[in-house]
């Protein structure tokens, strides 16, 4: 759990954006935008999750801000 709590502040930090994460019972999920709900990534399974937070990395605007919707440099 500390590893991917660690995984998820990475990705923030990196990607300017606040996220919300959600598990269902069988290991699957979605991360979505926290503050206005945008699905970013709907996953299979806990893999899928970390690979997800360790490779994504979405545009900046000049200000710093991830753009919004997200895209993918």
């Amino acid at each position: 759990m500390k590893k991917l709590l660690e995984l998820v502040k990475n990705f923030e930090k990196r990607n300017n954006i606040s996220i919300a994460i959600t598990v269902m019972g069988d290991g699957s999920g979605s991360v979505s935008e926290f503050w206005d709900y945008e699905e970013l990534k709907e996953y299979k399974d806990i893999e899928e999750l970390t690979d997800f937070l360790k490779n994504t990395q979405y545009l900046l605007a000049d200000d710093g801000r991830c753009v919004s919707p997200v895209q993918t440099m």
